[in-house]
């Protein structure tokens, strides 16, 4: 039964990093007007190029990296809209006592947790692509761009939405399960 507790973390990479990075890779290849099968053709070779079953793996596999390599870059849209201005809600205390002593509620506190993160890793690559998009040099329409910078800011404000869900619920589970919050600093 201890190979239960890997679920929760495996749901995390998931949603929090896998979903992420294969929108990063089908922005990549749409803002480089490539296809999956030439870039694969172009780095594989043909014959495995052409494998359903290597592509596919190779695929998640890229996700789960691309996904890793913007989780800094999400992290930084998360900050920014933890900055005072945006008037945070307080920072939930008992997330790792309740993942310890309640696995059952730390594991929906964890799921929440990766949507909040996917929501931030998904404004991360909708800015980059808007940023890319006018930087490229070709001929670019303002739709275009306005429809990536739209989508970045609703994600950017349903990854705080989540956020402050995620701090309501680990503080209802953890007052619930008597958690104590230290005063020690």
């Amino acid at each position: 039964m201890d190979s239960l507790k890997l679920i929760p973390q495996v749901f995390f990479d998931i949603i929090g990093r896998v979903v992420p990075g294969a929108f990063a890779i089908m922005a990549a290849l749409l803002l480089s007007n490539a296809t999956w099968e030439s870039w694969l053709s172009g780095t594989l070779g043909k014959v495995l190029a052409e494998s359903p079953t290597v592509s596919v793996l190779i695929f998640f596999a890229g996700a789960y990296v691309a996904g890793q390599l913007l989780s800094p870059l999400a992290k930084l849209v998360q900050r920014v809209g933890e900055l005072r201005w945006f008037r945070p809600s307080p920072k939930a205390d008992g997330y790792d006592w309740l993942r310890t002593h309640h696995p059952e509620a730390g594991t929906h506190c964890a799921k929440i947790r990766a949507e909040f993160t996917m929501h931030n890793g998904l404004a991360a690559v909708l800015l980059v692509s808007a940023a890319v998009y006018v930087l490229r040099g070709e001929a670019w329409r303002w739709s275009v761009l306005g429809v990536l910078m739209l989508g970045a800011l609703l994600a950017v404000v349903r990854g705080r939405t989540t956020r402050d869900t995620f701090n309501e619920t680990v503080k209802k589970f953890a007052e619930a399960a008597g958690f104590v919050r230290s005063t020690a600093a």
